[in-house]
């Protein structure tokens, strides 16, 4: 019988009866998670069996530029819209990035000043049972994580 509808598994563990028009190529309940779970497969059997379809293409585009000099040009010159959204989308990336580096500066400026703060309430008489075993951590952690990020820079 062509397209018998036999329940199986989905990914998420949903037991499933295809439908009717799609029958055995139904492969997913519909859940995003699933789809996006049968696309990864997908896409790693095709690497499995194609593994040498990107490899060394630099070689192959480069030759192909070097036959049509002028066209990248050329195209951006007569594609104004492909041209303005690449640039917003760059400026979008490079502010995010700004953004994200902005950040981390901004936190390794405060760490001291964070760390003093704490170090001046520790001197009050009922907070030195705290200072041993909430500020001292505290002060490891930003410490370390400054020292991490200034090997990260390096």
């Amino acid at each position: 019988m062509k397209g018998k509808r036999r329940p199986k598994k989905c990914f998420c563990g949903a037991l499933i009866i295809p439908d009717k028009k799609v029958g055995f190529r139904q492969k997913t309940c519909g859940l995003k998670d699933c789809q996006r779970e049968l696309k990864r497969r997908n896409n790693e059997r095709w690497r499995k069996s194609n593994p040498g379809y990107w490899r060394d293409d630099h070689a192959r585009v480069k030759a192909w530029q070097d036959k049509h000099p002028g066209h990248l040009k050329e195209y951006r010159k007569s594609n104004p819209e492909y041209v303005r959204k690449c640039r917003e989308a760059q400026k979008r990336r490079d502010r995010s990035k700004r953004l994200h580096l902005d950040i981390q500066d901004k936190i390794k400026r405060q760490a001291p000043d964070i760390i003093a703060q704490l170090l001046d309430k520790a001197h009050l008489d009922n907070l030195d049972k705290q200072a041993k075993t909430v500020i001292k951590p505290l002060e490891t952690v930003l410490l370390l994580g400054l020292l991490t990020s200034f090997t990260n820079q390096s």
